[in-house]
């Protein structure tokens, strides 16, 4: 899941972090021989900060993808 800081408008940060998220996505596939069957990338902008967006080490923690396990089999 792409994440944002709130910089910007909600539909170009959203729109960011779906592409950051489908990187990381591809750098698994293809570095790491992750079957891409078994990834979903997503992008959720700035919806769900991590830290506060009114100081820049705030925003560099928002700008981040994270990886959800959903199964284990």
């Amino acid at each position: 899941v792409g994440h944002t800081d709130a910089e910007g408008t909600l539909s170009g940060n959203l729109e960011l972090s779906k592409k950051r998220a489908a990187s990381v996505l591809e750098r698994l596939v293809s570095a790491y021989r992750v079957p891409r069957a078994q990834l979903e990338a997503a992008g959720v902008g700035y919806l769900v900060p991590r830290a506060s967006n009114l100081t820049e080490g705030g925003r560099d923690q928002n700008r981040r993808v994270e990886v959800v396990l959903t199964s284990t089999r």
